[in-house]
């Protein structure tokens, strides 16, 4: 099958069938903390063809017949749908003959497709947790929470938690529509703001999909309404998304059009959790967060995080964009912009670790003669946009007029990182040593522009420091009062 022949094939079929066999196959991908194995992955439909699947039998509307895609052969007609969008490939990520830039734009639109949602969960609740009861004298994060959504955070994300549970493999039996009345019930004043009608979703969404090659590469609105209603029903065809949906999505939900609220986000809520993260590792000697100072009668400010261990330090700047849609779509103009930005954040980070750092100020309570190569800087992203890292150091680079064939550049591009804030949770929450893990990373030239510096990990390797254990329990405590709920209300028995 073609791939622009799925909207005519999907016209063939019921609605609630096509929702109905996504979130099939969408639960079988799902397990408690986020997506299952990569290698079990790998023999099921992928997360993302599902997600385009979904979109297509969304956007499809104006259905002439009542077949069934749940019957022997409809499923055939899944199988041919999913292999056609799992072999289409994006226009702009053909190969051809120079094949320039390829690289380049292959990562970008796999990255934003694909990376995110393999996330851990237990990681991005305990994020969110943290961002949405922000409180302090510049921004009240939970009052504005309240305001927006009607309830506190805790409700999203109880709601959110008990689903990814229920449909996840290490529960592995079908579900009772009984209790998915009840969650229904119980949490209506929060799926009502995860919801939205299939006619109002349809014209939402195209408004940044204008073409069928989009519905794979480009931003699905799924990820912020996972709940779709058409004639009365109401529909969860990517229940894997739903984590997703009371995190990230809920924060650009809460400051779209609000620039002032982004920019206490990124200035006080952002620094203060990468200040709050910095402190949980044993093996640090010193956390100093951003002040300011005087040279030469001028006011300055330091970086925003600022960290030592024995003789060596990092000096982070956290950055609270987020990708834009266009990224997605390979707009010249959008990925153009966010490297000019990725760039000058780099070069800022540089200077502050070359120039003011040890000469403008000093952070630390123990004076320490650094040496030039145990001195790291590092961008923060509060979501990656995936640019290829080379692309970014080599135009730093020439606008700070430094020769690729110099060891100030070499210098560059061994001791200037960009980090997602997800790796950085990952290494406080797995009790990596960061100083030791950019020390490796800087003595292997050949890992200088990889995503990540953390090394591959064994599903059993991964310790999680007891910091994280709060979040863990009141996890659990969800699923372990809801079950009690339900054999209250007499929905399943005691076992």
């Amino acid at each position: 099958m073609e791939y622009k022949r799925v909207p005519i094939i999907l016209k063939r079929f019921d609605f609630g069938s096509k929702m109905k066999i996504c979130q099939e196959h969408s639960k079988e991908v799902m397990s408690i903390n986020g997506l299952i194995n990569i290698y079990e992955l790998r023999q099921k439909p992928l997360p993302w063809e599902l997600e385009t699947f979904a979109l297509f039998a969304v956007l499809t509307t104006w259905e002439y017949s009542n077949r069934s895609l749940e019957d022997r052969q409809g499923r055939r007609q899944f199988v041919n749908i999913i292999n056609a969008i799992k072999n289409y490939e994006h226009p702009k990520l053909k190969i051809t003959s120079d094949n320039k830039g390829f690289l380049k734009r292959f990562l970008i639109v796999t990255g934003l497709t694909q990376f995110p949602i393999q996330d851990d969960i237990r990681f991005k609740l305990y994020r969110y947790s943290y961002i949405f009861n922000f409180e302090n004298v510049k921004v009240n994060m939970k009052q504005q929470f309240v305001e927006k959504f009607g309830c506190e955070y805790d409700e999203f994300k109880k709601l959110g938690f008990i689903i990814q549970c229920m449909f996840s493999k290490e529960l592995n039996r079908q579900i009772d529509p009984s209790i998915m009345d009840y969650v229904f019930k119980k949490y209506n004043h929060v799926i009502k703001h995860l919801l939205m009608d299939r006619e109002d979703f349809v014209s939402l969404q195209k408004k940044v999909t204008k073409d069928i090659p989009q519905y794979m590469y480009g931003y699905n609105y799924f990820y912020q309404f996972p709940f779709i209603r058409y004639n009365q029903d109401i529909f969860l065809p990517l229940p894997h998304l739903i984590i997703h949906s009371v995190t990230s999505s809920l924060l650009s939900r809460l400051t779209k059009g609000n620039n002032q609220l982004r920019s206490l986000f990124g200035k006080e809520v952002l620094e203060s959790y990468l200040l709050h993260l910095s402190n949980l590792c044993e093996s640090i000697d010193e956390v100093k967060s951003e002040y300011g100072y005087n040279f030469k009668r001028n006011g300055r400010r330091t970086l925003d995080i600022m960290i030592r261990k024995g003789n060596q330090c990092l000096m982070m700047d956290s950055k609270s964009m987020s990708p834009k849609f266009g990224l997605r779509d390979l707009t010249e103009k959008d990925v153009e912009d966010t490297v000019d930005r990725m760039v000058e954040n780099v070069m800022q980070v540089y200077r502050h670790i070359t120039e003011r750092f040890q000469s403008e100020y000093y952070p630390f309570g123990t004076k320490i003669d650094f040496s030039k190569e145990n001195v790291f800087g590092a961008v923060v992203l509060h979501e990656d946009n995936y640019i290829q890292r080379e692309i970014i150091m080599m135009r730093a680079a020439e606008e700070l007029d430094i020769s690729h064939e110099s060891d100030e550049y070499k210098y560059l591009c061994s001791n200037v990182k960009l980090i997602s804030l997800y790796e950085f949770e990952q290494m406080m929450f797995r009790k990596d040593d960061v100083l030791q893990l950019l020390t490796d990373n800087r003595d292997n030239p050949i890992k200088w522009f990889d995503l990540t510096f953390i090394p591959p990990a064994e599903e059993g390797d991964k310790i999680l420091r007891d910091d994280v254990s709060p979040t863990i329990e009141s996890m659990q405590r969800i699923v372990f009062d809801f079950a009690q709920e339900l054999v209250e209300v007499g929905i399943i028995s005691q076992r």
